[in-house]
């Protein structure tokens, strides 16, 4: 299947999980936001989609600072 993250296309196997994918880019799943086809997801979804066919991504990391 086909998906879109930041911009960028991406093919991957029909099944795979958001923490998966997420996980691919050298990212932790617990520290990113993330908008799947224009819409904010909650820890816990983010932590529980598998994608889809046409999905659109925005992922950002979250970074602490002062």
């Amino acid at each position: 299947m086909k998906i879109n993250a930041n911009g960028q296309a991406f093919e991957l196997a029909a099944g795979t999980t958001l923490p998966d994918f997420i996980r691919s880019r050298g990212l932790a799943p617990e520290r990113v936001v993330v908008e799947r086809n224009g819409e904010a997801l909650t820890p816990s979804e983010t932590l529980s989609a598998v994608l889809a066919e046409g999905d659109r991504l925005e992922i950002v990391r979250i970074v602490a600072g002062g």
